[in-house]
C-alpha cells in the first residue's frame, strides 16, 4: 500500500546496497509495563509480531478485506512496540503499540469513516462493524468500537462474536494503539472503560508529550 514516511532525524528507510538501515527505536515512546491497569504488559516476541499487527490493524497477514480500500495501509513492523496484559471484568485482554505509520492520521480516520462494515481477508465469513468518536485532549485521536462476527452469518447456530474497544492517536507518523479486546458483543463497563481510556491518555503522553 502507501510508501513509508520518512520521518525527520531518522535514517531512510532506503541506503546504498551494502550499508546498515538502522530502524527507527521507539523503546522509548513506548507506554512502561506498570501503565496496564489490571497486572503488567509484557513485550510481544519479535516473531509473533506480524500476527499481533494484523490483529490491532485489522490488514490481513494475506490477502485483502472486502472491499479491498478496506484493507489498512501497512505500519512499519521492524519499529512496533507492543505490550499485551490482562482486561479487567470483560475477560479480555489488553494491547498497547506504538509504531511509524505509513499514512497520515486523516486518511486512517477517513478510512475507517469509510468501512463501517467489511469483511475480513484471510478468513471465512469473518466480517467487522466499526464506530468512530473522536476523543479530545492531547495530540488528536480517535475511539473506535469494533463488532467482530467469526463465521458466516447462515450458519445453523449464531457465530461466535468479539468485541474490541480501540483508542488510536497520530503525531506525524508515530501512531499509538491502545486495544480492549474480549469475547461477546457487550460494551465495556465504565470503570473498565474508564481505565482502558487512561491507559491511552498514559502511551499518549509518553509518545508524545504534553
Amino acid at each position: 500500500m502507501a510508501a513509508v514516511l520518512m520521518v525527520t532525524g531518522a535514517a531512510s528507510a532506503c541506503a546504498v546496497t551494502g550499508e546498515a538501515v538502522p530502524s527507527l527505536d521507539l523503546s522509548s515512546k513506548s507506554v512502561p509495563s506498570s501503565a496496564f491497569p489490571y497486572g503488567p504488559g509484557q513485550p510481544v516476541p519479535s516473531a509473533q509480531v506480524p500476527g499481533i499487527l494484523a490483529d490491532i490493524t485489522f490488514r490481513p497477514l494475506r490477502g485483502e478485506n472486502t472491499p479491498a480500500d478496506c484493507t489498512p495501509a501497512p505500519v512499519d513492523a521492524p519499529t512496533a512496540r507492543v505490550l499485551v496484559g490482562p482486561g479487567g471484568p470483560a475477560q479480555g485482554t489488553l494491547t498497547t503499540m506504538v509504531v511509524r505509520a505509513t499514512d497520515s492520521f486523516d486518511d486512517f480516520v477517513a478510512r475507517v469513516r469509510r468501512c463501517g462494515e467489511f469483511a475480513l481477508g484471510g478468513t471465512v465469513g469473518t466480517s467487522v462493524a466499526t464506530e468512530v468518536t473522536p476523543v479530545d485532549g492531547g495530540v488528536p485521536g480517535v475511539r473506535l468500537d469494533r463488532r467482530i462476527r467469526m463465521g458466516p452469518a447462515d450458519q445453523p447456530a449464531p457465530p461466535p462474536t468479539s468485541s474490541v474497544t480501540e483508542f488510536v492517536a497520530q503525531q506525524g507518523d508515530i501512531r499509538i494503539y491502545v486495544q480492549n479486546r474480549r469475547p461477546g458483543g457487550d460494551d465495556l463497563g465504565a470503570e473498565e472503560l474508564g481505565a482502558t481510556r487512561t491507559l491511552f491518555d498514559a502511551a499518549r503522553t509518553r509518545a508524545f508529550g504534553g
